[in-house]
């Protein structure tokens, strides 16, 4: 753990230092009682702190940075000019009170918040902000959420240029031809995903990175939905068990529409149709599901959706005991590899390149990375030694230089 420079509690703000106190404990989990027991003060002690009236020694920031779980740095690290309102406070607000797994749910939003934080601050290193390329949101009215939905997903596979087909790097487009920051951090609890949009940070997406690539596609989509219909709206995504409200079969239809399109998915099944003598059985099905993205629940739905296959086919398949991941395991089909981690690369990228201009110390970068120091610095030489060099008839790793300007040398 980094240790603060001894100048620390005379140069640091109080203010920020209280903020981020106040934010690491509740994230932790913990009550100012709790905290100041295990400090060795007495809570009106740590109140103070966390007001900004009392400055924390040098040892307490220590004491508090190994209780919360956090570095020192993380403490410390200024606020931003114009710091948005607390995510809790936001998702909060738009659930008119207590969400569901309060506890957990707090805990994932504030891991949530740190990661869009830690991302503007190294865009802010590097002087790199992530060019952002929203559309007008969209007017859906009274539309009936089916039909808002595939006419929202039209016009944005329209507006991206993506046409008809299967949408590979579905991650890439969001955060490169979009501009919204996407991450895949282990949910503590149940949710599936989440969605912010602030001034700050722009649209900001998380998805839980405990689930399966197909789920997590579908998630994204889901929430980039919200974006495009109700950007200010925060929004935390469960997994079904009862009816939903318009919004969400909004944004379920959205994701349906936009990862699997009508015309492409047709035109798909009807040349696996034609390319064989006997009908379409599971297996073609599962060939569908790799190429999409997809889950088998979903792209069955889909194909029923679109009468492609008869309406039922998925309840009988489920009824005679159908399993698709032996399914796809006997047939050699490996489960899909998730494309998106905890961080995008992106983020990765931009972290090393602080470290190497010394914009950031190895702990600090490995606090940036979710990582220890040693696995820090395997990532440093993962991203800054990919390309062999064939000359002469031998090759070797080019180390990269990621800060390098590539026009205008």
């Amino acid at each position: 753990m980094d240790e603060p420079p001894r100048t620390a509690p005379a140069s640091i703000d109080p203010v920020a230092v209280g903020v981020r106190l106040t934010e690491a404990r509740r994230a932790r989990g913990m009550t100012q009682q709790q905290a100041a027991e295990a400090l060795g003060v007495a809570r009106t002690t740590l109140t103070a702190m966390e007001k900004g009236d009392r400055r924390p020694r040098s040892a307490e920031l220590v004491r508090l940075a190994e209780l919360y779980g956090r570095q020192v740095a993380d403490l410390t690290r200024p606020l931003p000019a114009t710091r948005p309102e607390s995510f809790v406070v936001q998702f909060r607000g738009a659930r008119g009170g207590v969400f569901s797994g309060e506890s957990k749910s707090t805990s994932d939003i504030t891991a949530f918040q740190n990661l869009c934080e830690d991302y503007a601050e190294l865009e802010r290193l590097t002087d790199s902000p992530l060019p952002r390329r929203y559309p007008e949101v969209y007017d859906i009215g009274d539309t009936e959420p089916e039909q808002a939905g595939e006419e929202v997903a039209s016009s944005e596979r329209l507006r991206l240029g993506l046409g008809d087909g299967p949408l590979g790097d579905l991650w890439g487009v969001l955060e490169a031809e979009v501009g919204l920051r996407v991450f895949a951090p282990p949910f503590a609890s149940a949710n599936a995903g989440m969605f912010v949009c602030t001034t700050e940070y722009g649209g900001c997406i998380a998805v839980n990175g405990k689930h399966p690539e197909e789920r997590r596609r579908w998630s994204a989509a889901h929430e980039y939905a919200h974006f495009l219909a109700d950007r200010f709206k925060p929004e935390i995504t469960v997994l079904p068990g009862r009816r939903l409200p318009d919004e969400e079969r909004f944004a379920d239809a959205f994701a349906r529409h936009f990862l699997m399109p009508a015309s492409g998915l047709i035109r798909q099944f009807q040349g696996i149709k034609r390319a064989k003598e006997g009908p379409i059985t599971p297996a073609d099905v599962l060939g569908l599901c790799r190429r999409y993205g997809a889950s088998f629940i979903a792209m069955m739905l889909r194909l029923e959706q679109l009468r492609l296959l008869e309406p039922g086919t998925l309840d009988r398949l489920n009824t005679k005991g159908f399993k698709p991941d032996a399914a796809r395991a006997a047939l050699g089909l490996l489960p899909p590899t998730p494309q998106l981690r905890l961080l995008p690369v992106r983020f990765e990228v931009l972290a090393v390149q602080a470290f190497e201009q010394s914009a950031l110390s190895e702990g600090q970068l490995a606090r940036y990375l979710r990582l220890d120091r040693v696995r820090a610095r395997e990532r440093v030489t993962d991203l800054t030694q990919p390309a062999p060099d064939y000359a002469e008839g031998s090759w070797h790793q080019a180390s990269l230089d990621l800060s390098a300007a590539l026009v205008g040398r």
